[in-house]
């Protein structure tokens, strides 16, 4: 299965992020903790060029720990720093900026346009729709300065947020890549909410998960939606949740597709566990 989806905003937002690196010092790209390498857009690459990189492991607050720490020894075995953050707590947050201006002071080239005017360090926030680009913002300027949803696609224009009296960053829409091939890949960003929903459809998604939890052994989905241990098709567990849901439509059948969205937005918000799609 592959898909290809690339709005005209992200076009133009590639081309203004390639436009924008001679002004940045160093560059944020941030990931989500429970799939890192699925929500890495590559074509970022080409456009930051050399430019300083630091990753930022978001919502590690609903990965597992285990899994996170080896993601972090993975990037920083490739010489790249990498820090795990929960941007509704605010949570390593102060780390990520001491590390990008530690990383903007001594990577700073002659490359990186500066005013007689220009006392700050720039960076770039990068990412794929709703990996928590502008809640990182939001924490690190220590207000809400951009608009943040739970949906694809809530930023659609750069803008320069100012975070202190040293720093600032450049907000940029979530870009995906122009064509995803892999399947995994593509479960991985459903199952994260990065896709806009009308482009795949929730009950495999929802199978798909439950087979996946099973798989590495999560088993709080079964406690909360009164799925019994004996059940082991997804389908059949799928309805289980239907019916402690209450997900009936008219003359009393089940209303799968509910019922998938229910389980769906239950394991994006953590309710179902800790849990990591990909290792290193």
């Amino acid at each position: 299965m592959g898909f290809s989806w690339y709005p005209g905003h992200m076009a133009k937002a590639v081309s203004q992020i390639k436009q924008s690196m001679k002004l940045i010092d160093v560059v944020i790209e941030i990931l989500d903790a429970r799939a890192p390498r699925s929500t890495e857009n590559r074509e970022f690459a080409e456009a930051v060029g050399n430019k300083p990189r630091i990753v930022v492991l978001n919502k590690a607050d609903l990965a597992d720990p285990v899994a996170t720490r080896a993601w972090v020894d993975c990037y920083t075995e490739a010489g790249i720093c990498a820090v795990p953050t929960n941007c509704r707590t605010g949570e390593g947050v102060a780390e990520v900026i001491a590390a990008a201006s530690a990383a903007a002071k001594a990577g700073a080239g002659p490359d990186v346009q500066r005013g007689p005017s220009r006392v700050r360090f720039r960076t770039a926030v990068l990412g794929i729709p709703n990996v928590g680009k502008s809640s990182f913002i939001n924490r690190a300027a220590k207000r809400a300065r951009v608009k943040t949803g739970d949906r694809p696609g809530v930023t659609r224009a750069k803008q320069w947020i100012v975070i202190d009296r040293n720093l600032e960053m450049l907000d940029t829409p979530g870009i995906m890549p122009p064509r995803v091939d892999d399947r995994g890949v593509w479960f991985a960003l459903a199952a994260l909410g990065c896709l806009d929903e009308s482009i795949y459809d929730v009950e495999a998604l929802a199978t798909g998960l439950i087979a996946r939890l099973d798989s590495v052994g999560l088993a709080a989905y079964r406690s909360r939606y009164g799925v019994c241990e004996g059940c082991v098709d997804p389908h059949e567990a799928l309805k289980h949740v239907a019916r402690s849901r209450g997900c009936m439509m008219a003359g009393g059948e089940l209303d799968m597709a509910r019922a998938a969205d229910i389980l769906v937005r239950d394991f994006r918000s953590g309710k179902l566990g800790r849990a990591t799609l990909e290792m290193p």
